[in-house]
């Protein structure tokens, strides 16, 4: 068992005095740090921070938030990428509307189709990529928050997830 956390060896990697200025700011650094606390020296700080479960609760409203905004400036930022594909799509389907055109040129213009069609499927699997790894994110830290509070608390942490079992 690896040695436990002094209360100087916290507070030190708190960058704080004392317990009593543990702030919203860096109450997820705290409850990371519990587990590897001696449990008198996790009991002194929690006397003096009352509020850590509110706190936690800020804490992680804030993440979710920021989380928010990138999915909404992805967002927009993928409709724009989408508008300006079908703008592109739009003038490729005008050209092949020539009736004058060889089958070298047709060929070009659905290939071109072809490819800007990739390029609208690569966006969308980037956004969803980018929405499933931010979720996951958030999802590790609200589960490590909370177990931290668990623990604190004297719950049970060991929690199994309900996979099928063979």
């Amino acid at each position: 068992m690896a040695k436990q956390l002094t209360e100087a060896q916290v507070l030190e990697k708190l960058n704080i005095p004392d317990f009593r200025h543990l702030s919203k700011d860096n109450v997820m650094s705290f409850a990371s740090l519990i587990q590897d606390m001696d449990p008198e020296v996790a009991k002194k700080a929690l006397e003096q921070f009352p509020d850590f479960a509110k706190s936690t609760m800020d804490a992680l409203k804030d993440i979710k938030s920021v989380i928010d905004k990138s999915f909404e400036d992805d967002k927009e930022s993928a409709n724009q990428c989408y508008a300006l594909y079908n703008r592109v799509q739009t003038a490729l389907e005008k050209c092949l509307d020539n009736d004058n055109l060889s089958f070298e040129e047709r060929k070009y213009y659905i290939e071109q189709m072809k490819e800007v069609a990739q390029m609208a499927s690569a966006k969308d699997s980037e956004g969803k990529k980018f929405k499933w790894s931010n979720l996951a994110v958030y999802g590790t830290i609200a589960i490590a928050a909370i177990g931290t509070m668990a623990a604190i608390l004297g719950g049970k942490t060991d929690f199994e997830l309900p996979f099928k079992k063979d």
